[in-house]
């Protein structure tokens, strides 16, 4: 018997957009709330927890951006759930107005602010709620006949959860692989924590604790065999970005703005802020580990001294 269900909208183009709930014999919980503008699809999910005859006792935020927590207010209004979230998500979840500045703003002489990001980004954000119960990673919830543990997942973002419903061997993501064939980088706060996050995902897979992978957008993966394609897929696109990035700057000192176009065009992807600021984290990484120098706004690859 499942414990689990998801439900599911178009996004755009090929991209789906889901929420999902685990759900047990004492109480619910519901992953991620969608956005403003699909409360349609929040409420199909409300309807299957007033059919269990459970309490919807949490809903569970994978992460901060807004296609996951911009209806938490909402269903909250509704149930009377308490809001859990990763710690380090908390700020963003709680001040719509932040949570915009930051995620979308944060190179303004690159990418100002317009109607068309408001609409995109700050008008799905809904009403704010506030996070009850701050996570880290290693929390259990007792549903009653089924087990969630949540695993830290960061590196698309900063304070990224999965749940792992142990008695399924299923892996409940949000973003944490991250879409390939999106017109967008969807991208990665830290190349470094991003990679980590890849290897805890490679070893649930190979210790056998997940068997079966779900998610915000991406079609499920059944088997080792089809998530570790997954995570090697990923792997090798920060791979793929991060020797752009050093081979750009190898000969001739490069702007964020030219090595932000570049990098777009080269793999074909819009030249937006989610792209931006991927871009200018992964050259902060470089610089920290010495293999880059910014000087005077310009970036430069530092070969090794033989």
């Amino acid at each position: 018997m499942t414990h689990l269900a998801g439900f599911e909208r178009p996004l755009s183009g090929n991209t789906m957009l889901r929420v999902h709930v685990i759900y047990g014999d004492r109480y619910a919980l519901m992953v991620d709330t969608a956005m403003r503008g699909y409360e349609a699809l929040v409420q199909e999910a409300l309807e299957l927890v007033k059919k269990l005859d459970v309490p919807l006792a949490f809903i569970v935020n994978t992460h901060a951006h807004h296609d996951h927590i911009g209806l938490n207010r909402w269903v909250q209004q509704r149930t009377g759930a308490r809001l859990a979230a990763h710690e380090a998500g908390c700020r963003w979840i709680e001040d719509a107005d932040v949570n915009y500045r930051e995620f979308v703003l944060g190179f303004p002489q690159l990418v100002s602010d317009s109607p068309a990001l408001r609409r995109e980004v700050r008008e799905t954000l809904g009403e704010p709620g506030k996070v009850d119960l701050g996570l880290s990673g290693g929390e259990r919830f007792h549903l009653g006949g089924v087990d969630v543990e949540t695993v830290d997942v960061s590196g698309h973002m900063f304070g990224e959860l999965a749940l792992l419903v142990q008695q399924e061997r299923t892996l409940v993501l949000g973003d944490a692989l991250i879409g390939l064939d999106m017109p967008m980088f969807h991208g990665y706060v830290s190349a470094r924590r991003y990679r980590k996050t890849l290897n805890t995902l490679r070893d649930l897979v190979m210790t056998g604790r997940v068997t079966r992978v779900v998610s915000a957008h991406l079609p499920p993966l059944e088997g080792e065999a089809a998530i570790l394609a997954a995570i090697e897929a990923r792997a090798a696109h920060v791979d793929r970005i991060e020797a752009f990035l050093l081979d750009v700057t190898a000969f001739a000192p490069r702007t964020l703005k030219d090595i932000w176009t570049m990098l777009s065009e080269a793999m074909g992807k819009e030249p937006e802020f989610r792209g931006l600021t991927m871009i200018a984290n992964h050259l902060h990484e470089l610089c920290d580990q010495g293999r880059m120098k910014l000087h005077q706004g310009l970036y430069q690859r530092v070969f090794e001294s033989s």
